[in-house]
């Protein structure tokens, strides 16, 4: 063989086993590609689209809230307002190697803490932290813009809740927050936006999008899966005016007495329209994170039943006067004091007024003759009256957590229901009454009678302009009988006119009232501290409020009538002038 040809031959037998190996590598991808391909192209694909494709929740607008003035003017009291939101992509800024660097520049122009950026950037593949929110500073949020920094983004069309009036009626319209039980999700709490919550949040939409390698949604691939339903909103009954005035009124009465707390009722005798409804102290709605003892949210003039004191006189001769069993020029003997199951019980200050008739015990507001005018009528048929006042009852009214009343020492049944818990209960002892409660049967006598119910929202309207009328209609529940009412109301003229309530008079009005100074109990005994209250209803013969002014443990003061009467004038005197009410008389 030649040397030519074994060259060539070598060559040849080069070029086959070259060729032999180059089969085989295209043969192994090929037979890889298509295991990727085919064989896994279902998995790979929802893979794909998982990683793409995602379900975003729509939040629905949270609908308002609005109080009125006598012209019903709506007011808006809660709305949803835009915020700026400044947030971080922690994942981003790692990538970029930026973690230090970029909590230093934000922590420097932001003025927040270094370090709790610095921990929030460092965590390993987070994709979203919130750096600042609510900021509506415009030229920080410019400045930050145009850092362009990596990781950090500025959000303009973050929605939250705002208050536009502030703390004015923060009882009534509540607030809303996040919980633990929420995780997150903001939801009504406390007032009108805890009741209603479910009416006003209204309902999440759906659809697909798209989010990119940080998780961020960019766009929308489908049309809506479930369209977003927006909240309805609540048109109240409370009238701005009257409510600013109240709460005037209150804190000045709380300031001057150096009382713990109070409130205020103004409610609309023949219809049940709550027109204003004040506790002091009170609280900002936009900083409701800033109270530190949470009981200043509690709206005490409905969650809280307490020992009422004398204005319950006028509850229990409504019931002596309507069964018979006095009249207002029934008389009987004051000695100072009775012995009821051997227990005594006195008069105010032990005053001692001999012969009365049941117009000066109202006047005077003598304890005894209370208890004289409920044994007249009888425990059976006294409790019988108080339950067709509903005072063993909540009243329904539409705010959260309304305290139901404490009668139950009267019901225990003859062997247990001693006649002494009669007698105290007679003149608004042993027994407790929420405030909201006293109004309604008041109301019920200011109302020839008839009861009738309290409410604060008058209507709904839904997000497409239907609107749903929610003012109650008046009851034909008859407690008293009319002509029980018109004495009734003479007597409690006569309490303005000439007795405790005289400092509540004014010229050339007929006004009906009763002043009230309770003990307050502690552990199965009376402290030294008072509740005292003032309530009527004006004008006396026709009425259009009732007003209650309720005052907590004033250390200037000792009884009602030396304090909440101004109060509760002030307030009649505003309604005058407010509504033009011309005078009953010369």
């Amino acid at each position: 063989m030649s040397l030519r040809s074994g060259t060539k031959q070598f060559k040849t037998t080069r070029l086959f086993f070259i060729s032999v190996i180059f089969c085989i590598i295209v043969i192994v991808a090929v037979s890889y590609l298509f295991v990727i391909q085919i064989k896994n192209h279902k998995n790979l694909t929802a893979q794909a689209q998982s990683i793409q494709e995602t379900k975003h929740i729509i939040q629905p607008k949270r609908g308002l809230i609005y109080f009125q003035d006598k012209n019903h003017n709506l007011i808006s009291v809660a709305i949803n307002k835009n915020y700026t939101t400044i947030y971080a992509v922690p994942k981003e800024i790692q990538q970029a190697n930026k973690v230090e660097s970029t909590a230093k520049i934000l922590s420097d122009i932001l003025k927040i803490d270094y370090n709790s950026l610095l921990t929030k950037f460092s965590k390993i593949n987070d994709e979203y932290e919130i750096v600042y929110a609510k900021i509506d500073d415009e030229k920080l949020i410019n400045q930050i813009e145009q850092l362009k920094l990596k990781g950090i983004y500025v959000n303009n069309d973050e929605l939250d809740r705002y208050y536009p009036l502030g703390e004015l009626g923060a009882h009534i319209i509540g607030f809303v927050g996040e919980t633990k039980e929420t995780k997150g999700e903001k939801i009504g709490q406390y007032g009108l936006e805890k009741f209603y919550n479910n009416v006003l949040e209204g309902q999440t939409g759906l659809f697909k999008g798209v989010r990119d390698a940080f998780g961020r949604l960019v766009r929308s691939l489908t049309a809506e899966e479930e369209p977003v339903n927006d909240g309805s909103s609540l048109i109240t009954s409370i009238d701005k005016n009257i409510q600013y005035k109240a709460e005037e009124e209150l804190e000045k009465l709380l300031t001057t007495r150096l009382g713990s707390s109070g409130s205020i009722i103004i409610m609309e005798p023949k219809t049940g329209k709550i027109l204003a409804l004040a506790n002091w102290p009170t609280y900002n709605l936009n900083e409701y994170s800033k109270v530190k003892d949470y009981k200043v949210y509690k709206n005490v003039a409905v969650e809280e039943a307490v020992e009422i004191g004398s204005v319950m006189k006028v509850i229990t001769m409504s019931a002596a006067i309507d069964s018979g069993a006095v009249q207002p020029d029934t008389k009987y003997i004051d000695k100072g004091s009775v012995t009821i199951d051997k227990k005594v019980i006195k008069n105010f200050h032990n005053e001692v007024y001999g012969e009365c008739d049941m117009n000066k015990v109202l006047e005077q507001s003598i304890n005894t003759g209370a208890i004289f005018a409920e044994q007249r009528t009888g425990n059976k048929i006294f409790l019988e009256y108080l339950k067709r006042f509903k005072l063993n009852e909540k009243t329904g009214i539409d705010l959260p957590n309304e305290a139901l009343n404490d009668i139950h020492q009267l019901e225990l049944g003859p062997k247990d229901a001693r006649d002494v818990y009669f007698a105290t209960a007679s003149f608004g002892h042993g027994i407790k009454i929420s405030p909201i409660s006293l109004v309604r049967a008041y109301a019920t006598i200011a109302n020839k009678g008839i009861l009738v119910n309290p409410y604060i929202v008058e209507a709904i309207v839904n997000a497409d302009g239907s609107k749903e009328d929610l003012s109650k209609q008046i009851s034909e529940e008859q407690v008293i009988k009319p002509e029980t009412v018109q004495k009734i109301t003479q007597m409690m003229v006569r309490v303005v006119e000439h007795g405790y309530g005289k400092n509540a008079k004014i010229k050339g009005y007929d006004i009906a009232g009763k002043t009230g100074t309770a003990d307050i109990a502690t552990q199965g005994s009376y402290s030294e501290d008072t509740i005292q209250s003032f309530i009527g209803f004006f004008p006396a013969y026709n009425p259009q409020f009732v007003i209650l002014v309720k005052l907590d443990k004033p250390k200037i003061g000792t009884v009602a009538s030396a304090t909440v009467t101004y109060t509760f004038r002030n307030m009649v005197q505003f309604l005058i002038n407010y509504y033009n009410i011309p005078p009953d008389h010369e």
